[in-house]
């Protein structure tokens, strides 16, 4: 009877916990938390220094983060932090004083057995694991007390190159993903168990790793410093970012930008724009660096833009987020962003309109025509739009994709969301198995919005993706995708290389207005011309680029290898099995000292600092929460699927809470109970 009494303690404490894990996370100082006995201290201070070099189409980044232990107790942190989409990490370097430890890349399991002999036996040590595509993670063990730890991490991305203008984007900050499912917690310090506010669930896997504790607009920030050299090999006629104030200079060929500023707006993602002169139009170039025996290039090429207007008619349906992540300026930007796409509907379209929080529903039953008044309508029900509730993403794309296609229509989904979820795999292999005839456009809002996802919707929905981070920007970004939506699209589009060449993407896909070919191979030696040809409203189109105009560029090699480890991951649970997509991506990672899901950076000092006597205790970097103007804690509540319950929630989280305590004060008296029933 003891025992029994023991075990539904022991699982109603357990489940009293994952209630606690369950709920959405306070926001908080963007220090380093100490949770000892109950009680949270400030611990580690954080510093961040941002340094990026750019030429031509790449740059490489290194950020630097420095971490002072300004307690009595040795430390151990974990952080998690954005970066780029598919940005190329390749270093880890921790400096201690005057010792530098360089990291090394190892297979993800070995690497975190690496990180925790070090840990246990007192050696400074780091790891940095890939937890997403853009979402890394880092943690640093044995920091003494008083100590200052500073590690850099060097990665290298693809400048983007679109409507004429480049565009360099360094996500800040991080919004709540919603989180569905039932959970699936992970044993509390195991390798499954990030830590994170949200339990694992059985839609995702790894939620308690990509839900770290976010320090919100208004509390105490810790400095983000920020510098570019941009070497653009073309005179510019524009240069400026779209979210800070920024210094620029100019010397024989190179600007230096920096911030207008000690520090940088952590909480708003940082965008340099860099258009070139008219007389400097890039039509096309070319990148190459020479690496373990191979020419790898780098090739840009822009379609002419002066097709005429697209003929066929479109049955345009709008889906726009109205959960409780895009309170705020972002519901503000969609709004605006909707009515737009609106009214660059023609009289020949048909157009529905669906809005989804908790659940969806359509404005329509089905695709309507473009008629004034239903046009009216459309615009009298966006209007009254707000945001709230949790963001089930499956079912308006499943309504969408539902819909029976009219004949003779082209159908086209223009999706606005900030993308802030963690089942996107499932969401993606919806996209992938349902988008039959239809193109998917997605439209990023705010800062902190999941680009990455919504990228790749737009991947394998065959469309495009724009970004809206401030309202001032929506007429912009919103005229590059009409303008995409209602012109003809580059199709059909193969590429021939003078020799054997292993090239990424392998299918090319189709191009709409504003956007450029960009295509990566390696092989033995590239020479000679590249042909590339294609199909536009029927018409055949084709270029020619000569590879001896290149030019020599560090990291277009990471570039490949990076293309080429997401080639591999596309293909997981479609193509491959799961053995055989790893067995390839961990090749390649290797082969190129990348990191990827397989394969992490870990750096362990040869000399112990810690005895193993002195405790060691774990913290948790808080990172930047997305300011979007929406209240900060309602952006945390909305994240998890429980907190939609509202009230009654609360209050049966309560009542666990309380059975709990009466159940703990309750249990000498019903232990010695049981024993006396034992022994009768």
């Amino acid at each position: 009877m003891a025992a029994f009494h023991r075990s539904f303690l022991a699982v109603l404490f357990a489940a009293a916990m994952i209630s606690a894990r369950a709920q959405s996370p306070e926001p908080s100082p963007a220090t380093l938390w100490l949770e000892h006995d109950g009680q949270s201290s400030a611990s580690l201070a954080l510093v961040t220094d941002i340094d990026i070099e750019v030429t031509g189409l790449l740059a490489y980044a290194q950020v630097r983060q420095q971490f002072l232990n300004d307690t009595a107790e040795w430390a151990e942190g974990r952080y998690v932090f954005p970066l780029p989409d598919n940005a190329a990490v390749e270093s880890l370097r921790v400096v201690i004083g005057d010792r530098v430890i360089e990291g090394e890349i190892q297979e993800r399991e070995e690497a975190r057995a690496t990180y925790e002999r070090a840990r246990a036996e007192g050696r400074i040590a780091s790891l940095v694991e890939q937890e997403r595509a853009n979402l890394f993670s880092t943690r640093i063990a044995n920091i003494a007390p008083g100590e200052l730890v500073e590690v850099q991490i060097g990665f290298r991305q693809a400048v983007e190159f679109v409507h004429g203008e480049f565009r360099l984007r360094f996500p800040m900050s991080m919004a709540p993903p919603y989180v569905p499912g039932n959970p699936t917690p992970a044993e509390m310090g195991s390798a499954a168990d990030g830590g994170g506010w949200s339990p694992n669930t059985d839609r995702v896997p790894d939620a308690s790793r990509i839900t770290p504790p976010l320090a919100g607009p208004l509390d105490s920030v810790n400095p983000v410093d920020l510098s570019v050299e941009l070497t653009p090999g073309v005179p510019l006629t524009w240069l400026e970012s779209s979210h800070h104030l920024i210094d620029k200079q100019f010397d024989r060929g190179r600007w230096t930008v920096t911030l207008d500023g000690p520090f940088a707006d952590p909480h708003r993602d940082f965008e340099l724009v860099w258009r070139p002169a008219v007389d400097s139009h890039v039509e096309s170039a070319v990148f190459m660096q020479r690496l373990g025996g191979l020419d790898h290039a780098l090739v840009l090429l822009t379609p002419p833009q002066d097709f005429a207007a697209l003929q066929t008619r479109r049955e345009v349906t709008l889906i726009i987020d109205t959960s409780g992540s895009m309170q705020g300026q972002s519901i503000e930007q969609a709004r605006k962003a909707l009515l737009f796409a609106l009214d660059s509907l023609s009289a020949q379209d048909r157009f529905n309109l669906i809005e989804f929080n908790s659940a969806a529903s359509a404005l329509f039953p089905a695709p309507v025509e473009a008629s004034a008044d239903h046009v009216l309508r459309a615009r009298h029900f966006v209007n009254a739009l707000r945001a709230d509730g949790g963001t089930e993403m499956l079912q308006p794309l499943e309504l969408a994709l539902g819909q029976p296609i009219s004949p003779g229509y082209l159908p086209q989904l223009v999706f606005i969301t900030d993308g802030q979820v963690g089942n996107t795999t499932e969401i993606v292999d919806l996209v992938r198995r349902r988008i039959g005839q239809a193109r998917l456009f997605t439209v990023g809002i705010g800062h902190g919005v999941n680009s990455q996802f919504l990228g790749d919707l737009a991947r394998f929905g065959r469309g495009s993706e724009v970004l809206i981070a401030d309202l001032w920007q929506v007429q912009g970004r919103m005229t590059e995708l009409v303008a995409q939506l209602t012109s003809p699209v580059l199709h059909d589009i193969e590429v021939h290389w003078p020799a054997e060449v292993e090239a990424v993407p392998e299918r090319i896909p189709d191009l709409y207005t504003g956007q450029p070919l960009m295509v990566v191979a390696r092989a033995e030696r590239l020479r000679g011309d590249v042909l590339v040809t294609g199909l536009s409203d029927g018409q055949p189109w084709q270029q020619v680029i000569p590879l001896e105009t290149f030019q020599i560029a560090p990291g277009v090699a990471a570039h490949w290898g990076r293309q080429a480890i997401q080639r591999e991951l596309d293909r997981r649970g479609h193509e491959l099995a799961e053995d055989e997509v790893r067995r390839r991506v961990l090749d390649l990672a290797i082969e190129y000292q990348l990191l990827s899901p397989y394969t992490s950076l870990v750096a362990v000092d040869r000399t112990p600092e810690r005895s193993r006597e002195a405790a060691l205790r774990r913290h948790q970097v808080p990172g930047y929460l997305a300011d979007n103007g929406a209240d900060a804690n309602a952006m945390l509540a909305r994240a998890m699927p429980a907190t939609d319950a509202g009230t009654v929630s609360r209050w049966l989280r309560g009542l666990l809470a309380l059975l709990m305590v009466v159940l703990l004060l309750l249990h000498p008296f019903i232990s010695r109970q049981g024993d006396g029933e034992g022994e009768s």
